[in-house]
C-alpha cells in the first residue's frame, strides 16, 4: 500500500511539473521585441547642459553645444516590426551624422528579454548599426560612421559618434 501511495504521488508530481512547464506556450503575451520598441518610442532631447551629451571623433570632441536643440522621435511599428526616427534642430552645415532627416531602423539582433537595455540597431538609409542604452528616462546612441558615406555631407563626419538624450 505504501508503495501504492509512494507511486501516485510521484504521478501527482509529474503531472504537475508537466503543466507548469508548458503554461507559457498558451499565452504568449507581447513579444519582447514589441515591448523594447514600446519603450524606445519617444521625444528625445539632448541634454544641453550636460558636457559631452554629443561627442564626435578620436580623440572625442564634445559638440553638444552645437546639438543643444537637437530632437530625435522614434516610433515601432510592432506589426511590420520597423520602427521610423525623425530628427529636428541641430546644425545644418554638413556637420550631422545623418543623411537624412527621416528614416526607418530595425532591430539588428532578437530582442528576447523585454527587459533588455542593451542593443543594437540599424538604420536602414545606409545599414549603419548603432549601438543602443536605453533606460526609463534616458537613451544613448553610439555609431560608427566610415569612410563614403550614403551622400558627400556625412562624408565630413566619419568617424565614432556619440548622443545622450533625455525623455521628453
Amino acid at each position: 500500500m505504501k508503495k501504492l501511495n509512494y507511486l501516485l504521488s510521484l504521478a501527482v508530481l509529474v503531472i504537475i511539473l508537466a503543466s507548469a512547464g508548458c503554461g507559457g506556450s498558451s499565452d504568449p503575451g507581447i513579444p519582447a521585441d514589441d515591448q523594447v520598441g514600446a519603450k524606445l518610442t519617444s521625444v528625445w532631447k539632448i541634454d544641453g547642459n550636460t558636457p559631452n551629451s554629443v561627442t564626435f571623433g578620436s580623440p572625442s570632441q564634445d559638440r553638444t553645444s552645437d546639438y543643444s536643440d537637437f530632437t530625435l522621435t522614434i516610433t515601432y511599428d510592432p506589426t511590420n516590426n520597423i520602427g521610423t526616427y525623425l530628427i529636428a534642430n541641430g546644425p545644418s552645415d554638413g556637420t550631422r551624422p545623418f543623411p537624412s532627416s527621416m528614416d526607418t531602423w530595425s532591430f539588428s539582433s532578437d530582442i528576447v528579454d523585454p527587459a533588455m537595455t542593451i542593443f543594437p540597431i540599424t538604420r536602414d538609409i545606409d545599414d549603419l548599426s548603432m549601438n543602443v542604452e536605453l533606460s526609463e528616462s534616458s537613451l544613448q546612441l553610439s555609431f560608427y560612421l566610415p569612410e563614403g558615406g550614403t551622400t558627400s555631407r556625412t562624408e565630413a563626419v566619419v568617424g565614432e559618434w556619440f548622443f545622450s538624450f533625455v525623455r521628453q
